[in-house]
């Protein structure tokens, strides 16, 4: 590791914590201090000096460049993208940057600001890539000053003393942990450490750092996915909760023989919420690594621990099995559930397949009723599909869960003629939710394994009971054939070739898929617009209030309004207002909360594949800031390296 370089004279301003001094931020409108906002991800801010009767007169307050630079050459590779949201702590703005491949020199860093105007305080300069979607924040105690928390590549856990702008040297080994060793077995050895990290921002309950871990998604042997607590002070493990119940735990006995050994995957790899005043951890569970026999416990599982002890207190499977892809990565999210003068504290739950739960926190019990029903059936005999998956009554399925031929858009007449051809061509039947392929013809599920929602994070209002998710409606087309250990099927002997045409400027274009590709930057797909929506929904109730279309296609010349591609979260604010940027379109945009309607937006240099987050500056002024970078599985070819301000004026 490198040491830090002090960037200017300005650079003691960030020493806002005095020797021996542990601050806790109020929640004024002045800090974002975690990726959710706060532990309970609610992603609500109670400013009103932007609303939504001014938020047409944003303005660009600054712009930040990591030195990632702009091409248009596509996203960098998983390890390498900018979908960071920023802390803001005591005055300072903290946020972590990643490395280029194609600029050796360039290093990760953790860098500070003046929120104000972007100037950098410091930077920190790490020799290893800092991995995740931002970093998080432990505020000291009685002995030590504030620390940042972040993760890097080859499993190691950090601690950044915000006092020094160096590594904490008591923390671990010299600031850094291997968290690696403590999940993999002999026969594992150092095998998988390159795969091996903790990709989001950790959570923090009192002097603990809690940890996911993204373990790779090969099969076993591997390392396993567990939830470990780690003292913020020493680095010492504190305790560790096995994803996969290991010999001698409850529900050990749902695996087979060896299923369990060395297996891999049922990891979370999104955030992690906390209830600071109960004391529960709320982990949402991935998919496992290769199947089991049986449900595959605790994979595609919402799972509630003892904080303090890492002791299971319940735990609800969302999905049973996960041969779709649908690997939980939505934050859970803390809520205050009405029922009449009674309000009970909830944990809310978006899932890929676009279904939404709600449970009593502390029991785990569905606030809004849950049944278990049959799903679609393969006519492949060997299809290892659970016969049921649990269905929440209300408020039903948030995005796009089916369509009809009828339904396919004219956006233009070639993608209408290939949209159509392809649908009769391959026999498509159209299965739906947690459909399944099948041997004698094509089928088309929903959502995609995209989802649905994904990783970006909700937001809730807790005076309005508005949670707002956006989606993708998108579905899943698999050839006719028999059915994978994954999430696909092959393309069977019979099934038409795909088709090319050659564009004005000579350029072949392969056509496959349910989609069809206008140019080397247009895919349209075949199922019905718009792609990419914004939803509201009143928790309580458990009502859709509403729907807004979420995007565009750029250069693509139509009235239709499509919606886009999307990953990113979005924010509320208490005035009327959702910021989201997410969209494939290089746009961030602002919503009315209450009606959906789009009241401003600013075009980027790249695609917002982030959460913003908004705070009172020390000028008396409101600042909305997102980082605008590209990259990720649904990116447009721009990339670029900023961080974006806005302020009225």
């Amino acid at each position: 590791m490198k040491k830090n370089t002090i960037m200017g004279a300005v650079a003691g301003l960030a020493l806002l914590v005095g020797a021996g001094t542990a601050v806790v931020a109020q929640d004024n409108g002045t800090t974002w201090r975690s990726y959710g906002q706060n532990p309970g991800a609610t992603n609500f801010s109670p400013l009103t000096q932007i609303n939504a009767d001014n938020v047409h007169l944003l303005q660009r307050a600054w712009t930040f460049r990591y030195g990632g630079g702009t091409d248009n050459e596509g996203d960098r590779g998983l390890d390498h993208r900018w979908e960071v949201t920023p802390l803001v702590i005591d005055g300072v703005m903290y946020f972590s940057t990643p490395t280029n491949p194609n600029i050796p020199e360039l290093k990760s860093t953790i860098t500070a600001l003046v929120p104000e105007t972007g100037e950098v305080l410091w930077k920190w300069e790490s020799e290893r890539n800092i991995h995740g979607r931002g970093i998080a924040w432990w505020p000291g105690d009685e002995t030590h000053g504030p620390r940042i928390i972040f993760a890097t590549d080859k499993g190691y856990l950090a601690a950044l003393d915000v006092r020094t702008q160096q590594l904490a040297t008591d923390f671990g080994q010299n600031g850094l942990v291997d968290a690696y060793v403590g999940v993999v077995s002999e026969t594992v050895g150092e095998s998988r450490r390159d795969t091996y990290t903790i990709p989001n921002p950790v959570a923090i309950y009192k002097n603990l750092i809690i940890t996911g871990a993204r373990p790779g998604e090969m099969g076993p042997p591997g390392p396993r996915g567990d939830v470990r607590a780690w003292d913020a002070r020493t680095g010492e493990l504190v305790w560790n909760f096995h994803t996969v119940p290991q010999p001698g735990e409850a529900n050990h006995e749902t695996y087979v023989g060896d299923e369990w050994k060395d297996r891999s995957g049922a990891n979370v790899w999104s955030t992690i919420t906390i209830d600071e005043e109960k004391g529960i951890v709320f982990a949402p569970v991935g998919d496992l690594n290769g199947r089991a026999q049986g449900p595959e416990l605790y994979a595609n599982s919402l799972i509630a621990l003892d904080a303090n002890t890492g002791a299971l207190k319940w735990y609800q499977q969302i999905t049973h099995k996960d041969l779709w892809d649908w690997d939980m990565p939505t934050p859970p999210v803390l809520v205050d559930f009405k029922q009449g003068d009674e309000t009970v504290k909830g944990i809310a739950l978006p899932g890929k397949q676009s279904l939404l739960f709600v449970f009593d926190r502390e029991t785990g019990r569905p606030l809004h009723e849950v049944n278990e029903l049959p799903t679609p059936r393969s006519d492949d005999p060997n299809d290892t599909a659970w016969p049921t998956q649990p269905f929440p009554v209300r408020p039903g399925p948030l995005a796009r869960v089916t369509m009809t031929r009828d339904e396919i858009p004219n956006i233009t007449p070639e993608q209408y003629a290939y949209c159509t051809a392809f649908w009769d061509e391959n026999n498509i039947e159209v299965t739906g939710l947690y459909g399944r392929p099948k041997l004698s013809n094509g089928t088309l599920s929903f959502p995609s394994t995209l989802g649905g929602p994904n990783w970006g994070g909700p937001s809730y209002n807790p005076n309005s009971d508005v949670f707002i998710v956006n989606v993708q409606n998108m579905g899943q087309f698999r050839a006719a054939g028999p059915v994978m250990q994954g999430f696909g099927a092959p393309r069977a002997p019979g099934q038409p070739a795909p088709r090319r045409r050659v564009v004005r400027d000579g350029e072949a274009i392969t056509q496959s898929g349910f989609q069809y590709r206008v140019n080397a930057d247009i895919v349209l797909p075949c199922t019905p617009t718009p792609w990419g929506e914004l939803v509201a929904v009143d928790i309580s109730q458990g009502e859709i209030l509403w729907r807004s279309p979420l995007g565009s296609i750029p250069g693509l010349e139509t009235d239709i309004e499509t919606g886009s591609r999307n990953l990113g979260g979005n924010i509320q604010t208490a005035g009327n207002l959702v910021f989201i940027g997410a969209s494939n379109d290089s746009t961030f945009r602002a919503f009315d909360s209450r009606t959906g309607k789009q009241l401003w937006s600013v075009e980027l240099d790249a695609s917002a594949h982030s959460t913003p987050i908004t705070y009172m500056g020390r000028d008396g002024k409101q600042y909305v800031v997102v980082t605008g970078a590209g990259g990720t599985a649904v990116a447009a070819r721009r990339m670029s390296d900023t961080l974006n301000a806005f302020v009225l004026p």
